[in-house]
């Protein structure tokens, strides 16, 4: 399991996801965004994929669920979303 941690990049994932091995390659994102918490491209790419496996319902942790978010990564994961946003906005308004 160790080897695998230390090959897991970003394009491992997307090899994975184009050999359509969707569960392997949220794994690996996983990985990634455990290893770049503040990355929102890693963010993003786990929710899709998390998405993706609900619809196809190709899930095989546990009792057929993918693991949910503790309230505080979720709360913590908004207020970046948001603060992200405002510097957009301010941005904008800057160059109008």
């Amino acid at each position: 399991m160790e080897e695998e941690a230390n090959i897991a990049t970003e394009t491992l994932a997307e090899l994975y996801l184009k050999g359509e091995n969707i569960e392997e390659a949220y794994k690996i994102y996983q990985q990634l965004l455990e290893q770049n918490p503040s990355s929102i491209r890693f963010k993003e790419k786990v929710r899709e994929l998390e998405m993706r496996l609900r619809a196809s319902g190709d899930v095989s942790s546990g009792a057929g669920e993918l693991p949910i978010k503790p309230k505080r990564e979720i709360e913590r994961t908004i207020r970046e979303l948001k603060e992200w946003l405002n510097r957009i906005q301010k941005n904008r308004k800057r160059s109008t």
